[in-house]
C-alpha cells in the first residue's frame, strides 16, 4: 500500500510538472493602430516585445519567459501585448520612432503611443514582471524619472538613477551626462554621488566630462583611492585605444598611448600590449604581430588557457617563422596543462603539424578526437587534420 501511494504521488507530481507551465502571454496580431485602439478601449498600457528573427536572446525570452505562468498572468491582466519584428512591416517605422537599436527591447507605451518605460536585454521572470510593475508606476518608470530629472537641478542620486535607467534601456546618455556635469559648480564635481556617476557612465575619452575628471584626477584619488581612479582612467584609455585602432585614427592612438605610458602601471602596459596586437593584426603585419603577442604573454604572465590557445591558433593560421611557432607550441601545451579541453589539443596538434612534428601531432590530434567524442563535440575538422598529419613524410 505504501508503494502504491508513493507511485501515485510520483505520477501526480510528474503530471503536475508537465502542466504547471501551460499559459503564455497573449500577443495581439493586428496593426499598430488597432493595438493602440484596443489599449485605449481597455484603459491599459501596451507592452511590445521588439525583436528580430536573428536575435538569440529574443528567442530565449519567447521560449522561456513569455511562456511562464507568472509572467503570462501578470502581462495578460495588465497590458495589451504585442510582438513586433523591428526589421519587417510596421516594425521598421516603429524602430525608427522609438529609436530601437538593441534586441530584445522591452518597450512600454501608453494608448497614445507615448513611451513610458523600456528595458533592453533578456532576464529572468522576476525581473520581467518587475519591469512591468515599474512601467505601470507613476513615479518609477523612465518617463517619470525623465520628467523629474528635467524639472529642476537634479541631485546626484536622481541623476545616477536616471542615467542607469537610460543605460539599461540601451539609450545613448552622453548628451545628458555632459549637460548634467556642465551645470555643476567646480566644488560639486568631486562629490561621492558624482564620482559614482563618472565611474559607471563616463566612458568616452573625448567627452568634456571625462576631460574634467582627468584634469582633477589627483583630487579624486585623494577622496576615492588612487587605485579606483587609475582603474577608471585605464578603462577609458583602453576603450579609446581600441576605437582609434578600429577607425585607424593614429594621431588619437598615439595621444592616448602617451598618456598610458606616462602612468607606468602594470595594467597600462597590458592595455598597450593588447592594443598593439590588435593594431598589427588589423594591418596584417604578421612579423610585428608575432613579436607583440610574444611580448604580451611573457611580460604579463598570461595564465588564461583560452587566451593562450587563441594566440597559439592565430600563429598556426598566420605565422610561418619556426621560432615563433615553437613559442605557440609552448602556449598550446600550457593551455592544456591548465585545462584539458579537446579544442586545446586540436590547436596543439595543428601547431606541431605546421612544425613537422608528426608523431607528437598524431598523438595530440587523436587525444582531441577522443575528448571531442566523449563530450559530444564535432571532431570532423580534427579528423581532417589527422589525415594531413598522417600524410607527412
Amino acid at each position: 500500500m505504501k508503494k502504491y501511494f508513493s507511485i501515485l504521488f510520483l505520477v501526480t507530481f510528474v503530471t503536475g510538472i508537465s502542466i504547471a507551465q501551460n499559459r503564455s502571454i497573449e500577443f495581439e496580431h493586428g496593426t499598430f493602430a488597432e493595438i493602440l485602439a484596443k489599449a485605449k478601449n481597455e484603459n491599459k498600457m501596451i507592452f511590445i516585445d521588439c525583436y528580430t528573427t536573428w536575435c538569440g536572446p529574443c528567442k530565449w525570452m519567447a521560449k522561456n519567459i513569455f511562456t511562464n505562468d507568472t509572467a503570462a498572468d501578470f502581462y495578460n491582466k495588465n497590458f495589451v501585448n504585442a510582438k513586433i519584428d523591428m526589421e519587417a512591416g510596421e516594425g521598421i517605422d516603429i524602430a525608427k520612432k522609438y529609436g530601437i537599436r538593441a534586441y530584445p527591447t522591452l518597450l512600454y507605451i501608453n494608448s497614445e503611443g507615448t513611451q513610458m518605460h523600456r528595458i533592453c536585454g533578456s532576464g529572468p521572470v522576476a525581473s520581467f514582471v518587475e519591469n512591468g510593475k515599474n512601467a505601470m508606476s507613476s513615479d518609477k518608470n523612465l518617463a517619470a524619472i525623465t520628467k523629474r530629472f528635467n524639472a529642476t537641478k537634479p541631485t546626484p542620486e536622481l541623476a545616477a538613477s536616471y542615467f542607469s535607467m537610460l543605460s539599461e534601456a540601451c539609450q545613448n546618455l552622453d548628451v545628458e551626462v555632459t549637460a548634467y556635469f556642465s551645470s555643476l559648480k567646480e566644488s560639486e564635481l568631486t562629490s561621492r554621488g558624482n564620482w559614482e556617476i563618472i565611474y559607471q557612465h563616463v566612458n568616452d575619452y573625448k567627452s568634456k566630462t571625462f576631460q574634467s575628471f582627468e584634469t582633477n584626477k589627483d583630487a579624486f584619488s585623494k577622496l576615492y583611492t588612487f587605485d579606483s581612479v587609475e582603474s577608471k582612467l585605464n578603462s577609458v584609455y583602453a576603450k579609446g585605444l581600441w576605437t582609434s585602432v578600429q577607425k585607424k585614427e593614429m594621431v588619437e592612438y598615439e595621444s592616448i598611448k602617451a598618456k598610458l605610458q606616462k602612468s607606468k602601471t602594470k595594467e597600462a602596459e597590458k592595455i598597450l600590449l593588447q592594443t598593439e596586437i590588435a593594431l598589427f593584426q588589423q594591418s596584417q603585419e604578421w612579423a610585428k604581430y608575432a613579436t607583440a603577442v610574444s611580448n604580451y604573454i611573457s611580460k604579463c604572465s598570461v595564465e588564461n588557457p583560452g587566451e593562450l590557445n587563441s594566440y597559439a591558433w592565430s600563429f598556426y593560421e598566420s605565422i610561418d617563422d619556426k621560432i615563433m611557432l615553437e613559442k605557440a607550441e609552448s602556449w598550446a601545451k600550457k593551455a592544456i596543462e591548465l585545462h584539458e579541453d579537446w579544442a586545446f589539443f586540436d590547436t596543439y596538434a595543428a601547431v606541431q603539424f605546421k612544425l613537422g612534428k608528426k608523431s607528437d601531432a598524431q598523438k595530440n590530434a587523436q587525444k582531441a578526437i577522443e575528448l571531442a567524442k566523449k563530450n559530444g563535440a564535432d571532431s570532423k575538422e580534427t579528423e581532417a587534420l589527422l589525415e594531413k598529419i598522417n600524410a607527412l613524410k
